[in-house]
């Protein structure tokens, strides 16, 4: 069972939108997360990106479940390591606009949750003409000072290669923490907003109810938790925002994440200046319903509609 709720302008019917239909809307241009107008996700032969700056390695030539051909390369960047899904239809130095969609990974997780937990939705992005990158962001240190200098470093360096008009933040458990940060501290312009799924928001409550699972992150220093905890910025951090957050439903409490205390709590301090919040329920606890992959894409598709 699935229950939305909506606060700002009412959903349109996309947010029911099946896969079949999205990419097909893709491929006619009529909805899409790049920007290139009548530009299409689907190259008509492999045509690899060049080598990019920091580049470790890469599979070239890949091709999504739609049928898009793509390059699944890792890079290095300052250090960090990140994976990064690039449609061939999509050149570096072009002035052609294109959308990035930032994948947070989940705790204990790293940058190659693209080619696992995130493959599958990455992909969808692919097929809508965006390119999708996840950043290991120092593993699993939430908003850790180095993790915020790490996500501004990838916005440097992805801005530097390509066009960019809109960024999409997407976050399962763990990568709630950086991702609502990233968004309320505006480490990166043209953010069209936040996805997240079953995630964290408030890391003191955390370090509360998890001491040894969060305290290492902040090398035990309540004060640096307190400074980078996004449950902690003003309201105002949240003006003209678009947020979506995906819950348990009170019947079948997230035990691992109470979000009341999370998704939920970032509903409750965005909406007072924020765009959208909507929230949407499951009944699976912490697990992440397959149902997610469609709807972020319809989510997103929308957003970028306004």
């Amino acid at each position: 069972m699935m229950h939305e709720t909506t606060t700002g302008r009412s959903l349109s019917p996309a947010g029911r939108t099946s896969r079949r239909t999205l990419l097909a809307s893709a491929a006619a241009g009529a909805f899409a997360l790049g920007l290139g107008g009548t530009q299409t996700a689907w190259a008509a032969t492999p045509n690899p990106i060049p080598k990019l700056p920091g580049e470790v390695s890469r599979l070239a030539n890949q091709v999504s479940a739609g049928g898009t051909l793509y390059d699944n390369i890792e890079v290095s960047i300052g250090g960090d390591r990140a994976r990064i899904f690039v449609p061939q239809s999509v050149r570096p130095g072009s002035k052609t606009l294109a959308g990035v969609v930032w994948f947070y990974h989940a705790t204990g997780s790293t940058h190659s949750s693209l080619n696992s937990a995130f493959k599958y939705p990455a992909e969808l992005a692919v097929d809508n003409g965006a390119i999708s990158i996840c950043q290991n962001l120092g593993g699993s240190i939430y908003t850790n000072p180095k993790a915020v200098e790490a996500q501004v470093a990838g916005w440097n360096w992805i801005k530097n290669l390509f066009t960019i008009r809109a960024n999409f933040l997407r976050a399962n458990s763990g990568g709630g923490a950086m991702a609502s940060f990233t968004l309320g501290k505006k480490l990166m312009p043209y953010i069209s907003g936040l996805y997240m799924a079953n995630s964290i928001y408030d890391v003191e409550e955390r370090y509360r109810a998890t001491p040894d699972r969060i305290g290492p992150a902040y090398n035990w220093d309540e004060a640096l938790m307190r400074a980078y905890n996004p449950a902690n910025l003003p309201g105002s951090a949240w003006t003209g925002s678009r947020i979506r957050v995906v819950v348990s439903d009170s019947s079948h409490p997230d035990v691992v994440l109470p979000q009341a205390a999370h998704g939920l709590a970032l509903i409750r301090d965005a909406k007072p200046t924020a765009l959208e919040t909507t929230v949407r329920t499951h009944a699976l606890g912490h697990q992440i319903p397959g149902w997610v992959n469609s709807d972020m894409i319809s989510t997103f598709g929308r957003w970028l509609g306004r």
